[in-house]
């Protein structure tokens, strides 16, 4: 028999950041995700995340306060978080700084625009999904990207040499920069700041716009885009972190399981 070709069902694929990513960490999360299409299971901190996401959209559209999204978290923790949990430190302090964070919720410093928006657009020929968290726009009328991160992240620093939480930065960055490329299309306009709201560290970390890592980005994802197409072998990329706590297909992952 010759070899199978998936290429016809990636060809009718609508691309997102977080599908890119995924070939990325593990080709066969993403094979197995998106071409066999098999459901994951829920896994602690992408379900925490949600949770999350979901209290601080309800809050910037107006629908909670900040005391109720508290409230909201503190009753809900519980039912919404799911998967297997870690140790029981660590459930606490997602616990402690979510509802720490929650309790200090105030406004963003900005004229919101939109909120858990969802836009399509495009990178050359290829169709692309994704849900800005947050978009606001400056007194100077500039407009501004947030996105919310249940990851602890820091500033840049100010070294000659980037550091490996900068490279981590850069990384995380990426996804608002194609963000940008569907503001663009549909505002008429690229942002010139990126956010990213961390809040169980409650940092806010802002970032100029800057047109080389913009370019990067797009290069970045049109050429995974090509990658995919042309992949005959969906092979595994472990991780024990990613693979034991993120992944939502590990249970019966044949190579999770035979480390």
């Amino acid at each position: 028999m010759g070899e199978v070709s998936y290429r016809p069902i990636i060809e009718e694929m609508v691309w997102s950041y977080s599908r890119i990513a995924c070939f990325r960490n593990c080709p066969y999360q993403f094979f197995r995700k998106y071409i066999l299409r098999e459901k994951e299971a829920p896994r602690f901190y992408s379900s925490y995340g949600s949770f999350m996401h979901r209290l601080l959209e309800q809050y910037h559209k107006g629908e909670l306060t900040g005391e109720e999204a508290q409230i909201k978290f503190l009753f809900g923790f519980q039912k919404e978080v799911r998967g297997a949990r870690p140790k029981p430190e660590t459930v606490q302090n997602y616990i402690h700084q979510g509802a720490a964070y929650l309790h200090r919720l105030e406004p963003l410093p900005f004229q919101t625009v939109a909120v858990e928006k969802e836009i399509h657009f495009s990178l050359g020929e290829f169709p692309f999904v994704g849900i800005v968290d947050y978009i606001g726009r400056r007194e100077n009328g500039g407009l501004v990207i947030v996105d919310h991160k249940s990851r602890a992240l820091s500033p840049r620093s100010v070294r000659e040499r980037p550091t490996a939480a900068d490279r981590a930065l850069d990384e995380i960055l990426r996804q608002l920069y194609l963000y940008a490329a569907a503001v663009e299309q549909e505002y008429g306009a690229l942002p010139d700041t990126l956010c990213l709201n961390c809040f169980r560290n409650m940092v806010f970390i802002e970032e100029p716009f800057r047109e080389s890592a913009y370019r990067e980005a797009l290069d970045w994802a049109l050429q995974s885009i090509q990658m995919i197409l042309e992949a005959s072998d969906f092979g595994p990329l472990t991780d024990y972190f990613r693979c034991g706590s993120l992944c939502g297909l590990n249970d019966d992952c044949c190579y999770w399981n035979l480390r």
